[in-house]
């Protein structure tokens, strides 16, 4: 059987749950890159001393050490399902397997060719309930065995069971798990009604005979308070017509919020898979935004990633997901009041590098990360964000006590007065050495962010104070030891630095304190962007990595430089996997990993800068089109309290503007270079016939 050269498992979530299904329809055994299909839950982690190995985040031959309060919350592979086929008699094997998974479903469809018997598949992970569905359909009656079984399917390296003990009752296609802090059960359900139920192995096995089945697999624990028969009973009730029916219609609802349509196959289906897996990953409870829920994505810890995912959602109109998402701090905010009191003797708050979904710290005996602050720049920003592109009074005036704890604890924990003025001292910078640097980029511009957004946000909600204007004075001249980062050339990427990597880009994107279309800008992005013949940049390594090449991308565009974003955003299509999923970077042409929503968010971003632009003061139509794209249109996208769509046909352009704040809102518009003053009272419309 030949699968696709850039094959990769389906990734299919619920916020919560999480599975990799493979070519089959189901889980299968087999490797690809680093993963095999397994069912992970966002923040059910391996019990410490379970925990041998961790998922590459640190020499594999080093051991395992937390300080106090610390641990490395590992995320566990709770179990796995899968079938056999069997037809007069005999056992068949796959031929060919062909696959579509359509995000606006949240289905994945899989055509099979058992060579004398054929069949089709479909399979989804519930959207409302932690509930796997599978239902075949076959050309001739056969045999169909479905298993499940708890943990991995082979125990190496880092992929070991987690449990502290497991039973599994093959009589009754039941079982249970305890990691310590949770324990749950394990239910497979086969209809039409098995013929036989037994062991197999560890795990269960149910025969039925004929042409359709339905398997359904669930993992219920405790925390979710529900675990028993009854409950998984009542979960697949309804039947798969029914179950299939709702499931689809939460997803195509999600989709409704808005979409774009561009002239790359390959660049649209990405877009769209995108979303899927943006609201696919956030965590239901926390409203956390992990890098993604599976194992080797950074074990499902909310760390600055979060930042990307966020506002790619909010420019694509997800407003509550984006709301959710910064409401992850406010339930969070004890842990960081927490650390900043006892681990800098600090008041405010300041979260550690990587979190959990309910606030603890996440990563082991990497310690020295603790002194990476920038992260926490991001998260103002995600507030900011939020409101800057919402101009939601109401969500700003909640998440003010965010900004303003964040303010506080940088101002007496980070900041520092010297006899050259006020700058940062030795801290991690963004390439995660324990070599600490002085007044490092990326740092100074979070911190320049913490600072002007709480006092922005404060004479807006009328809380203007002593200490907001000591912050403003603050991140004042926290820009003048910025500005001596910058060599004439590009920004280096700290004082005694004097190279390049992700810093000398992200004090224009993400961090946005460098204006883009500043002539230093321009500068670096000439130096380290365009001219420079280089893979994008990740960490100073000169890797392929669709992360940089978005963020560089969206620079590209803010500059107005179309044809050089896009580009830029094409050196990430050796990222993309045929289910759409993106990989952090590419070494010596091997993905890393897969579905890496961090570089998925900073390429969706990027696509949204080339088709809708705005500020305070503008809002601008198709500011970056590149010049091969006869035909683009966007849906509803969002930007500066405005919704938006808009056509470009042949160089002409018609479109719809309506005004979704509270309050009235002014803009001048610019379409194909032509100004329109424009000023709308909330639900306004303004309609661009053609231009």
């Amino acid at each position: 059987m030949k699968l696709p050269e850039n094959y990769y498992h389906c990734f299919m979530g619920n916020g919560l749950d999480a599975v990799l299904i493979g070519y089959t329809g189901s889980m299968v055994a087999d490797k690809i890159c680093v993963d095999r299909c397994n069912w992970y839950k966002s923040d059910r982690y391996y019990p410490e001393n379970k925990l041998v190995k961790v998922a590459g985040r640190f020499p594999m031959d080093k051991k395992l050490e937390h300080g106090e309060g610390s641990g490395w919350f590992e995320v566990a592979p709770l179990g796995r399902t899968w079938y056999e086929v069997s037809y007069n008699g005999k056992k068949l094997e796959l031929v060919d397997s062909k696959q579509q998974f359509v995000p606006q479903e949240g289905v994945l469809y899989t055509d099979l060719d058992f060579g004398l018997v054929k069949a089709k598949v479909v399979t989804f992970m519930n959207a409302f309930n932690s509930l796997l569905v599978e239902h075949y359909e076959f050309s001739h009656t056969v045999e169909f065995k479905s298993f499940m079984a708890p943990g991995v399917w082979v125990e190496e390296d880092w992929d070991t069971d987690p449990f502290l003990s497991v039973q599994m009752d093959g009589k009754k296609s039941r079982g249970s798990y305890d990691l310590g802090e949770t324990h749950g059960n394990y239910f497979l359900e086969l209809l039409p009604t098995p013929s036989r139920r037994d062991a197999d192995g560890n795990g269960c096995v149910q025969v039925a005979t004929g042409e359709s089945f339905t398997k359904y697999f669930s993992i219920l624990d405790d925390r979710q308070g529900k675990e028993e028969e009854a409950d998984f009973q009542k979960m697949i009730a309804p039947g798969f017509e029914m179950i299939l029916r709702a499931h689809k219609a939460f997803w195509q609802n999600y989709f409704s919020r808005s979409s774009i349509q561009i002239p790359d196959e390959q660049f649209q289906y990405f877009y769209d898979a995108a979303q899927y897996h943006f609201k696919a990953i956030q965590n239901p409870v926390s409203g956390g935004l992990p890098v993604n829920n599976l194992r080797r994505t950074w074990s499902s810890h909310v760390f600055w990633d979060a930042y990307y995912v966020e506002y790619a959602m909010l420019l694509a109109n997800h407003l509550p997901e984006a709301l959710e998402g910064c409401r992850f701090f406010l339930r969070t905010q004890e842990a960081a009041r927490r650390h900043a009191e006892s681990e800098f003797s600090a008041p405010g708050l300041k979260w550690d590098w990587e979190v959990t979904h309910d606030g603890r710290k996440a990563y082991g005996s990497l310690l020295h990360m603790k002194f990476q602050v920038h992260n926490n720049g991001s998260y103002s920003n995600m507030i900011w964000r939020y409101y800057q592109t919402t101009q939601d009074v109401n969500a700003l005036r909640e998440l003010f006590p965010i900004l303003e704890g964040l303010a506080v604890f940088f101002m007496n924990g980070i900041v520092i007065h010297t006899e050259r003025g006020w700058e940062i001292g030795p801290l991690v910078g963004v390439h995660e050495s324990p070599n600490k640097v002085r007044n490092e980029g990326t740092t100074l511009a979070g911190i320049i962010d913490i600072f002007e957004n709480f006092a922005i946000a404060s004479s807006i909600l009328g809380n203007a104070t002593d200490f907001s204007a000591k912050c403003v004075e603050v991140a004042a001249g926290l820009r003048k030891t910025l500005d001596t980062l910058y060599n004439g050339k590009f920004f280096i990427a700290a004082e005694g630095y004097d190279e390049w990597n992700m810093s000398s880009i992200a004090v224009m994107y993400p961090m946005c304190v460098v204006a883009p279309r500043d002539p230093r800008a321009l500068r670096t992005a000439d130096e380290i962007i365009r001219k420079i013949d280089i893979v994008p940049i990740h960490h100073g390594q000169k890797w392929e990595s669709p992360w940089s090449a978005g963020v560089e991308a969206t620079i590209l565009a803010i500059q107005g430089m179309g044809d050089d974003a896009w580009r830029r955003i094409e050196t990430s299509r050796t990222g993309l996997c045929n289910f759409g999923g993106m990989t952090e970077v590419r070494m010596d042409n091997v993905w890393n990993m897969q579905y890496f929503c961090t570089g998925e968010a900073a390429v969706v971003t990027a696509l949204h800068y080339l088709l809708l632009q705005g500020s305070d003061k503008t809002l601008s139509l198709f500011p970056a089109g590149p010049s091969g794209w006869k035909e683009c249109a966007f849906d509803k996208l969002v930007n500066h309290g405005f919704e938006v769509s808009a056509s470009y046909h042949n160089g002409s352009i018609s479109g719809r503007i309506k005004n979704i704040a509270a309050q009235t809102l002014q803009t001048t518009l610019t379409v194909n270079a032509k100004e329109i003053p424009l000023q709308l009272k909330p639900g306004e419309e303004y309609v661009i016939e053609k231009a």
